[in-house]
This record gives C-alpha cells, structure tokens and sequence, in this order.
C-alpha cells in the first residue's frame, strides 16, 4: 500500500524546521525506490534549482 504525502509547506525565512520538513517528505518519497532513482530524482531537483538561481542572479557561473 503505498503513502501518500503532500509536500511540505515551507516558510518565507526558510529555517531549520523547512529543512526537517523536506527531509522528511524525501524519505517517505524515497522509501520504495532503488538508489538510481533517489540519484536521479535528486538531479533532477537539482537543475531545477539551479535554474531559479540562475534566474534569480544568486548563482553565477564560472
């Protein structure tokens, strides 16, 4: 039976608790996967966060 679980709600200050609550979420999401999956899910977050920042200037390339 599989669980489901929605993600997280995180703050504006994106503290400590944020942290614990993506942690979480990624260990029920992780719970069935092989470790290639959890690799390549995680690269694919990844990317998508550095193309925020990118966008959003806090990342500069070198």
């Amino acid at each position: 039976m599989a669980v489901m679980i929605k993600e997280p709600e995180i703050s504006e200050r994106f503290d400590l608790d944020d942290i614990r609550k993506i942690r979480t979420y990624n260990a029920v999401r992780y719970e069935h996967m092989t470790p290639a999956e959890i690799v390549a899910d995680t690269r694919a977050g990844a990317a998508e966060l550095l193309e925020i920042l990118k966008k959003r200037k806090h990342l500069v390339e070198r």
